[in-house]
């Protein structure tokens, strides 16, 4: 980008200023901290120069948008033609208060939506199970039969508003309801659109919600990729999740990284299906978590992570197609960020990292709410977020023009460090055998722990600042309004569920059941089986308790 000359010349000027103005503010004004240096442990200088980038070949590592390596987005004209999809993570108590949820914010503008289910339903169980007691309904929406699927989705339609079920080990179940209720509509899954987490090893090492040992886990998460691939032109089967890698205690960095790896033992999964890589790389998204807490590395991380993805799909995996190269970005907010003192902080620091997501180009957003930290938002609190969203994409001029940042000294010289640092760690993960191996390791759940500790451990020393909570905090307390499930709702989904099993045909969901069973203890594709378990009336539990009994279970990690 410079010549020689100029970059010599610029290097003596900066020794100059570096011994003079500098070295006399530093007499007088020693710096705020000994160190500087990223959240993610990345050390920073204080001034970056063209020296930090001499190395940049434009078309090589920037490019245009929508080219090749798609540092500066995936599509040509980004924002301009348009805006990210504002998809806040919804759901608590039953089908019908969530349905009601989602209404209140596609009224207010919302454009894509996120279904947040409850413990119960992620891990496979109905509402009146022993297990389940105490957590129905109350971190996301119970869902246990197609009936109940009905009731979330009444009034929505299937084909024009794009949704992402937050699932994983459950995505197999959750993705049949979509499907048999988009059926029911005289929709064929040709036509439905949306998403689904699928996420299963980011489950195993960071966030706990597994059902299955690691070889079955990964079968259903092959076989809902696979049925998606073939018959859901408009379905992303599978979100890898940096998102609760990190909230788990990973920095930054370190959780793209693992994400990464995580994504290519996908990749290598379905090849070893027999899948041509053209035929659904494009189908592989990623959930991020921006601003974590620091604007500029979320922005840099952003686009390090999509360049260096665009490389491995080109040069590891040998794709073709432009559009397998693509990473699209599914972006929250952190709730790690996010304190319960002083709570409207959190505000702030919700915007912040909806703007790092629109700088960095993101595809879709979900801001947490201020309350977050004590609860699941309330209306107010979630419209506030939304209205964040909208204010940054209409107001601000964020997204006026295409990665405005780019050029930046530091900018491109983060960019660059962050994509190393993935590098190496995508490196180790291989030398291991990859993510899967690393996982039976250990490897990857140690390092998220190791972490954790080491961020609380920050906080507690005032190392790293939280405004409000270490540093300017208020011995008063700063009474909010907070969300609070009816206390009801789960005697309530219990005597449905009972009665719900009464006035079926047993008959046919036992018969349903049979065939799943049979049919887990072959290779086949098991989705069109779940889906005519589902359109016969079978809940989440039973589909789940008969796969329990081919597969078995993973108490926990020693079971792997």
């Amino acid at each position: 980008m410079f010549k020689e000359e100029e970059l010599a010349r610029i290097k003596e000027e900066q020794e100059k200023w570096l011994q003079g103005p500098v070295k006399r503010t530093l007499e007088k004004t020693p710096e705020r901290r000994k160190e500087f240096k990223t959240y993610s442990g990345i050390p920073l200088k204080a001034i970056y120069t063209p020296e930090d980038i001499k190395d940049l070949d434009y078309l090589r590592d920037l490019n245009f948008p929508g080219q090749f390596p798609y540092t500066r987005g995936i599509y040509p004209l980004m924002y301009r033609t348009r805006l990210y999809t504002m998809r806040q993570y919804s759901g608590f108590g039953t089908a019908e208060e969530t349905n009601a949820r989602f209404k209140y914010l596609l009224k207010h503008g919302e454009t894509g939506l996120s279904i947040a289910f409850d413990l119960p339903t992620q891990m496979g169980y109905d509402p009146d199970h022993p297990l389940a007691r105490g957590e129905v309904g109350k971190v996301g929406v119970s869902i246990s039969t197609l009936h109940d699927y009905q009731v979330l989705y009444r009034d929505i339609p299937m084909d024009k508003i794009s949704v992402h079920i937050q699932a994983n080990a459950n995505a197999i179940f959750m993705l049949a309801m979509h499907i048999a209720e988009g059926l029911n509509r005289g929709h064929q899954p040709k036509d439905l659109w949306g998403a689904c987490q699928n996420d299963i090893l980011k489950e195993l090492i960071a966030r706990g919600a597994y059902i299955y040992p690691l070889g079955p886990s990964m079968r259903l998460w092959g076989d809902v990729v696979e049925y998606c691939v073939k018959n859901m032109p408009r379905w992303q089967p599978v979100t890898v999740c940096q998102f609760h890698i990190q909230e788990a205690g990973a920095n930054h960095v370190t959780a793209w990284g693992l994400s990464l790896a995580n994504a290519i033992a996908y990749v290598e999964e379905m090849l070893k299906r027999g899948l041509p890589i053209d035929d659904f790389a494009f189908n592989i998204s990623v959930w991020n978590i921006v601003c974590g807490p620091e604007l500029f590395e979320a922005v840099c991380g952003i686009r390090a992570a999509r360049r260096l993805w665009a490389k491995i799909l080109k040069e590891r995996f040998h794709a073709k197609r432009p559009a397998s190269m693509m990473m699209r970005i599914f972006m929250g907010s952190g709730g790690f960020q996010m304190t319960r003192a002083e709570p409207l902080n959190n505000v702030v620091r919700g915007t912040i990292s909806a703007i790092a997501g629109a700088l960095g180009g993101v595809q879709a957003m979900n801001i947490q709410c201020y309350d977050e930290a004590y609860a699941i938002p309330t209306d107010e609190a979630i419209k506030l977020a939304l209205r964040t969203e909208q204010i940054i994409a209409y107001e601000s001029g964020v997204t006026d023009v295409i990665d405005p940042l780019a050029g930046s000294y530091f900018v491109e010289w983060l960019t660059n460090q962050i994509e190393k640092e993935l590098e190496s760690i995508i490196e180790e993960i291989d030398s291991m055998g990859g993510a899967v191996e690393a996982i039976r390791k250990g490897y990857m759940q140690r390092i998220i722990l190791q972490q954790a500790y080491e961020y609380q451990r920050r906080i507690d020393k005032g190392e790293l600042i939280r405004v409000g909570e270490n540093i300017f905090a208020a011995e008063e307390h700063t009474p909010i309004k907070t969300f609070e499930v009816r206390p009801e709702v789960e005697k309530e989904r219990v005597e449905w569920i009972r009665k719900f099993r009464e006035s079926r045909d047993n008959k046919k969901v036992k018969e349903a059941l049979e065939k799943l069973r049979k049919a887990a203890e072959t290779n086949e594709n098991l989705v069109p089986y779940v889906i005519e378990a589902v359109r016969a009336n079978a809940t989440v539990g039973e589909m789940a308790d008969t796969l329990r009994e081919v597969f078995g279970t993973a108490e926990d990690l020693a079971a792997l």
